[in-house]
């Protein structure tokens, strides 16, 4: 089988396209999936033909969505196996039931085809040890799915689309490598025809019913009336997104460590630090955060985290995520948590360095001993004088304890820490987060909120202890 002219141009493009993105590298093991239509067809013949060049080890698998009447689907199955076997290339392939798999999950046709598609790859890639899977996508699937997300409301992630090599989107798998988004439609059955094969047709890429099938047989032929090269333009609008997504997640990884805590169950973003952050990265953190908790892949709706990054600026509540995902806005944290949003973890009971700096779960506290000043009230709920010597040399800080109480500096006599809390309106959420100091005879100090008299500086004071407590993410880069 001879490698015309236009064979070898297509082969060109495509060699230089792997080599400016890194789409596939030198040395690795490829898994092409192969459905018989003349993109998968011609990525197959593209890739074999560099193999050598390369160095790449090549395998080919075929999937059978269950969707096709019996004969067309073993007619796929036999023309793909033929392919793989006049290149002498490894096969491999499996058979799924997309109306069953669709009605047990609750899925889409669509969705439950990639998903039983992309688990069969990521089984078969394991199965032949290869590092990466690749599809024939092409910039005529790229321009559509811009469009399709440009009308389902995505944000810039689905602007961006498809990338020459991303992660698994389905759990854990090899890489996932489009080597064809540099070439169209047009010029994969150009390549077929250069080389003689006759590829497989998928009667359903026709089905009006299918969105995508209507994008492309009637939307974009009505688009390119008005201009003609709306295709270009739109893989365009994918290119420059995709360099802005990049961008912001460079900034986003770098502020991770300062805002961010994992916990079991949640993650937790300092609100303060989000709130400072302009919206277009500090959705960015959200998505993050969503993310570490249901995979990637998956991500929140751009009106959900619209929602979401409005109760930061401005109030406290919640908002529901995809995947049963609760987003909790409090005072100091931005909690995402699954269902009902958790309990937060107490302060572990934390002896005080003094003088010193102590580190209390993301808290910080600074003591110092100083002279008593005169005019021990500061500004600063997170600052506070004290009585040294009322309090002794050993304090602790901790979460409150069922049955607290303090006699709170300026309201006279005794109080329940927690109707302070509830009067401070601390909201539930976080009343287990509020350090408490606490020293030998009981609570000095509810961070935040109120001394207690007896801790307070007094005229017969002799040494005051200076404690400034400071924020998880406070102070921080961001």
């Amino acid at each position: 089988m001879g490698e015309g002219a236009a064979f070898r141009a297509l082969r060109t493009r495509v060699r230089r396209f792997l080599q400016r993105t890194g789409c596939l590298l030198p040395g690795e093991r490829v898994l092409i999936a192969l459905s018989g239509g003349p993109d998968s067809t011609a990525l197959l013949f593209l890739l074999h033909s560099l193999r050598d060049e390369m160095g790449l080890g090549l395998a080919v698998a075929h999937f059978d969505h269950g969707l096709r009447p019996p004969e067309q689907a073993e007619g796929d199955l036999a023309y793909c196996r033929d392919l793989a076997d006049r290149l002498g290339l490894p096969f491999l392939w499996g058979r799924g039931d997309t109306a069953a798999h669709a009605r047990a999950g609750g899925l889409s046709p669509e969705e439950a085809a990639r998903e039983l598609r992309y688990r069969f790859l990521a089984e078969q890639a394991a199965k032949v040890g290869a590092d990466v899977v690749a599809t024939g996508h092409t910039a005529s699937d790229q321009a559509e799915t811009v469009l399709l997300h440009l009308l389902r409301g995505s944000g810039l992630d689905g602007l961006a689309a498809m990338r020459p090599r991303s992660p698994w989107p389905l759990g854990e798998g090899p890489a996932l490598a489009r080597p064809l988004l540099c070439l169209w439609r047009r010029d994969t059955e150009r390549c077929c025809h250069a080389l003689g094969i006759v590829p497989r047709h998928d009667p359903t890429n026709r089905d009006p019913s299918i969105l995508r099938n209507r994008l492309r047989l009637q939307v974009l032929p009505a688009l390119r009336q008005l201009n003609p090269r709306v295709d270009e333009a739109l893989v365009r609008l994918a290119d420059l997104a995709a360099q802005a997504v990049d961008y912001l997640e460079g900034e986003a990884e770098r502020r991770w460590p300062s805002l961010a805590r994992c916990r079991e169950g949640e993650v937790a973003l300092d609100r303060a630090g989000l709130a400072a952050l302009h919206p277009a990265l500090a959705s960015r953190l959200l998505r993050r955060a969503y993310s570490v908790l249901v995979g990637p892949g998956r991500e929140p709706e751009a009106g959900q985290v619209e929602a979401a990054l409005a109760l930061v600026a401005r109030g406290r509540g919640r908002v529901h995520l995809a995947g049963g995902v609760v987003l909790t806005v409090g005072t100091q944290e931005v909690c995402l948590g699954r269902g009902a949003p958790p309990r937060p973890s107490l302060l572990p009971e934390t002896p005080l360095r003094v003088p010193g700096t102590t580190q209390v779960d993301g808290w910080t506290f600074h003591a110092r001993l100083v002279p008593p000043p005169s005019s021990p009230r500061t500004d600063d709920p997170y600052e506070a004088y004290l009585d040294a010597d009322a309090v002794g040399p050993t304090l602790t800080v901790t979460s409150r304890r069922r049955g607290d109480r303090l006699r709170p500096l300026g309201l006279g006599g005794e109080k329940k820490l927690q109707d302070l809390l509830v009067d401070a309106k601390v909201p539930v959420e976080e009343r287990d987060r509020v350090p408490v100091v606490r020293c030998r005879w009981g609570i000095a100090w509810v961070v935040g909120l109120r001394l207690d008299e007896r801790a307070a500086i007094g005229p017969g004071t002799r040494r005051a202890l200076h404690l400034r407590a400071q924020r998880p993410g406070a102070g921080r880069e961001g």
